[in-house]
């Protein structure tokens, strides 16, 4: 069976998803409680980039074997509405950053006398379903990164996946216009869900997060409750074949699989600012909304 690194395994992700146009509105329903972790400023994340990847994890990128069998080989069909974009999603990122994340963790576990130092202070994760974690109050994010070997794991690194015609990136730096406040009501369902789904007694939420597009991915950073890192935009479409290396969505997502195992880092201590633990966890404040407010 073929083998390639991992580096050049996670180059190859398909071109941008495409969506039949009939018409969508980019409107979307929302939840009272996500207001309570909208973000007021947004800061650029420079440090999220392809050369401090290969500066922290290069080792592991050129070393790490893996078969080249486990990627999709047809091109993603078209699309018309939000469900069936996760669902290629699921089939053209999540499978194959799940592989790459297992064979990081194999290969870094493969001598039990010698592990990896850079294991230390990691826990191995994974990318999946946001039902995948632990749930609270019944809001379920679309995605998680979280530690498979526990039962009822924490949501370490939440994601949520939007079409194109509901967020851009190039909305939310259009700083003043009607549609960087979209954008913000947006990104507040995540933040809301960096907040929750990170929970852990005494309250934390999550530090990282991340949107993602049929034409993009976004990382975010969070500061504080109300302040918010954001990356530049990764655009689908890997390089085939030879060719100089790029930070690809694939590449993105395993990276920010490796920053959610960081047992130091992942998560945020509860700032002066931040909801009360009432208004995250309480099963009554959640209990008239439905599960998924878009």
């Amino acid at each position: 069976m073929a083998t390639v690194t991992l580096m050049q395994f996670l180059q190859n992700d398909p071109n941008a998803l495409r969506y039949y146009h009939r018409g969508q509105r980019p409107t979307t329903t929302s939840n009272k409680l996500f207001e309570i972790a909208a973000v007021r400023e947004i800061r650029a994340w420079p440090e999220f980039s392809l050369q401090n990847i290969v500066n922290r994890f290069g080792n592991l990128l050129n070393n790490v074997q893996i078969a080249t069998d486990v990627q999709p080989v047809t091109p993603p069909p078209r699309f018309a509405a939000e469900d069936y974009l996760r669902e290629l999603v699921a089939i053209y990122a999540d499978r194959p950053v799940r592989r790459a994340l297992a064979s990081t963790f194999e290969h870094m576990t493969a001598d039990p006398n010698h592990p990896d130092p850079d294991l230390a202070g990691r826990t191995p994760t994974t990318l999946g379903a946001g039902s995948s974690a632990k749930l609270i109050s019944k809001f379920v994010p679309d995605r998680a990164i979280y530690d498979p070997s526990l039962d009822e794991p924490i949501n370490r690194l939440p994601g949520e996946i939007k079409p194109s015609w509901k967020w851009k990136w190039d909305w939310a730096i259009a700083e003043g216009s009607a549609r960087s406040s979209m954008a913000l009501v947006r990104l507040s369902q995540l933040t809301f869900y960096m907040l929750q789904q990170g929970y852990r007694e005494p309250h934390s939420g999550a530090r990282y997060g991340y949107m993602l597009t049929d034409q993009e991915l976004v990382a975010f950073r969070k500061i504080s409750r109300r302040v918010i890192c954001m990356s530049e935009r990764v655009p689908w479409g890997g390089q085939q074949g030879n060719g100089p290396e790029r930070l690809t969505v694939l590449l993105a997502l395993w990276y920010l699989g490796m920053l959610a195992s960081d047992d130091d880092d992942w998560n945020l201590d509860a700032q002066p600012d931040d909801p009360t633990d009432a208004q995250l966890i309480t099963q009554a404040s959640a209990s008239s909304q439905p599960a998924r407010q878009r």
